[in-house]
């Protein structure tokens, strides 16, 4: 059931993407016991920030990387570095995204990125702190967060949760709570910006967990990252000077639970369900009641489906000709299909009218 609910939520969201936003918003605001607002999900900028590469990079934009969009061949170079960095003999260098290293060397390397060039970072043309720094300015290039504009607000909602806790909560209420609203919020990013932010959460998250090493603290990368991941570009300066405390502690929250994040929680999966059985159950009562007003109800959709299955005519001379065991074969198959669809629009029939009842 848990297999057959994971495969019904990911066909929704693939097949139906504005329902599904719209289911996973409601049961956001319903744990917080809010009332649902698509404000809530807007972020409106006072004035545009000038620089949002973030800290501890001095690389320029150049002109033509002022709005800067995901493309394959970005992503390809992207995710080589990324990778790279990955390695354990990276993960542990002493002050990996905090120091920079030659700005000339990134220059050319985000230049090659950019092209879509062939990268071989093994041979180490270029150090880790190059690359790592390279990764942040390409973030930081992009034209929004990795959480998108229209989630900063919710995600600092769950940011301020442990600040509003009621006398009747206890801390782990509060931090499984958390967790459920941040999982709803990751299922509303677009799939360049979930892949990419998924990815780049483990990555921080190996680096954290060899601090004793490289003297990087979940709390220092929440401070370097969270003008890339949470943060609108178009924030202003005096705004995120003020609000910097709390996008830290919402980002190394982040860095510090990427499995469970990235997880479907069973509520979301008992929602769609839920969803999809009222909307099928709408679709018979309205059959239902079509049919019962004299119009094309289950009647016609028997038909429809029955005949849909029944080819209109023979064709020959273009296709070539079928033997005699082709002919056999397809025969039984149309049967067969003719026997499903009737058995199961019978079924169908039978729900009808018990509705009816």
């Amino acid at each position: 059931m848990a297999l057959a609910s994971l495969e019904m939520t990911r066909k929704m969201k693939r097949r139906d993407p504005e329902a599904y936003q719209r289911l996973v918003k409601r049961l956001f605001c319903n744990e917080l016991d809010t009332e649902f607002e698509e404000s809530d999900f807007i972020y409106e900028p006072e004035s545009s920030r000038k620089d949002s590469t973030g800290c501890l990079t001095g690389i320029k934009r150049a002109k033509s990387q002022d709005v800067l969009q995901i493309t394959e061949s970005r992503v390809t170079g992207l995710y080589q570095v990324i990778e790279y960095l990955g390695l354990d003999r990276n993960v542990r260098e002493e002050g990996i995204f905090r120091k920079s290293g030659s700005l000339k060397k990134q220059q050319d390397l985000m230049e090659r990125i950019d092209k879509g060039e062939e990268i071989n970072l093994v041979d180490g043309e270029f150090t880790t702190h190059e690359c790592a720094s390279v990764l942040k300015t390409f973030l930081g290039n992009l034209p929004e967060p990795l959480v998108t504009n229209s989630c900063y607000l919710a995600h600092l909602q769950v940011a301020f949760l442990p600040d509003n806790l009621s006398s009747q909560e206890d801390n782990s209420a509060v931090a499984e709570k958390q967790i459920f609203c941040t999982q709803l919020l990751l299922e509303l990013i677009p799939e360049e910006y979930f892949k990419l932010l998924k990815d780049l959460l483990f990555l921080l998250h190996g680096v954290c967990q060899r601090e004793e090493e490289n003297k990087m603290s979940s709390t220092n990368l929440g401070v370097i990252f969270c003008t890339h991941i949470l943060s609108p570009r178009s924030m202003p300066p005096r705004e995120l000077q003020t609000k910097l405390g709390v996008l830290t502690n919402a980002t190394t929250f982040l860095i510090e639970n990427p499995s469970i994040l990235f997880t479907l929680p069973e509520k979301l999966l008992a929602e769609v369900q839920s969803f999809q059985f009222r909307r099928n159950s709408e679709g018979r009562r309205s059959l239902s009641k079509r049919s019962s007003q004299g119009g094309p109800g289950v009647e016609c959709l028997i038909a429809n489906t029955v005949f849909s299955f029944i080819p209109m005519e023979m064709e020959e001379g273009a296709a070539g000709e079928k033997n005699e065991e082709d002919d056999e074969k397809e025969s039984n198959f149309v049967c067969d299909q003719l026997e499903s669809t009737i058995t199961s629009q019978f079924n169908l029939n039978i729900e009808i009218m018990n509705i009816k009842k």
